[in-house]
């Protein structure tokens, strides 16, 4: 499944230690959802919150990306 954007609720969603893999549109979305991860530590809801952030490589004919996000902390 394609999801169009990680956003706060899919990040509030993890336990420390959870590893999750999201596939974008394209390299683009992967690397805003790259940020969008390593800056949850600095908000509000999620104070403290340390991600991991890993863009795949593209998916065979298609422009979309992989990303596989894993709460540290």
């Amino acid at each position: 499944m394609v999801k169009e954007k990680v956003t706060k609720e899919d990040l509030m969603r993890f336990a420390v230690g959870d590893q999750k893999t999201f596939t974008l549109p394209n390299w683009d979305k992967a690397k805003s959802a790259a940020s969008y991860a390593y800056q949850a530590k600095n908000r509000q809801e999620t104070y403290g919150w340390m991600f991991k952030a890993v863009i795949g490589d593209p998916v065979e004919g298609s422009m979309q990306r992989s990303i596989t996000i894993t709460r540290l902390a």
